[in-house]
């Protein structure tokens, strides 16, 4: 048997953990596979709609199972309405100490309070000008964008007003 790391997708609307991932539970159990850890990613808005779902709940699950059932489980995965997607990879590198370590859904909630509470959007890294950063520009950056549209309709009319002569 060999070890690996499963992200399902499930529909966020459900009201518990426990009740969300049953059906997670049922198509491993199925299948024959020992379940190592499975705990909650996070819940997020979807890129774009999924079966009419809008919002997402991401589960991460290590587990053991014959590498000839992969299939069934993707197969099972797909006719299972509860599961949207899921993505399975090999994990027979990973440690039991990276297993265990906290997923973003126990770690971030700290994060936002902090975030929240100073009145900043995007942590450090956006500030010091690393990583993308989402929304409009600053008000300094507009008005650098203005001038440099200024400055070439300024050069197109002294270049154009050359040429009329």
């Amino acid at each position: 048997m060999k070890t690996y790391e499963g992200m399902f997708l499930l529909d966020a609307g459900q009201p518990s953990f426990d009740e969300a991932v049953q059906p997670i539970q049922a198509v491993l159990e199925r299948n024959k596979a020992e379940v190592i850890h499975l705990k909650k990613w996070d819940e997020r808005r979807l890129a774009y709609e999924i079966r009419g779902r809008r919002r997402g709940l991401y589960v991460l699950t290590y587990f053991k199972a014959d590498p000839l059932s992969i299939t069934s489980i993707e197969r099972d995965v797909q006719l299972n309405e509860s599961i949207l997607r899921v993505l399975i990879l090999s994990a027979d590198h990973v440690s039991a100490e990276t297993m265990a370590a906290p997923t973003p859904a126990e770690t971030e909630p700290h994060r936002r309070e902090g975030a929240e509470e100073t009145g900043e959007q995007g942590g450090e890294a956006a500030e010091e000008g690393h990583g993308p950063r989402r929304g409009r520009p600053r008000a300094e950056e507009a008005d650098q964008s203005e001038n440099a549209a200024d400055v070439d309709v300024q050069d197109k009319s002294d270049g154009s007003d050359e040429t009329q002569e």
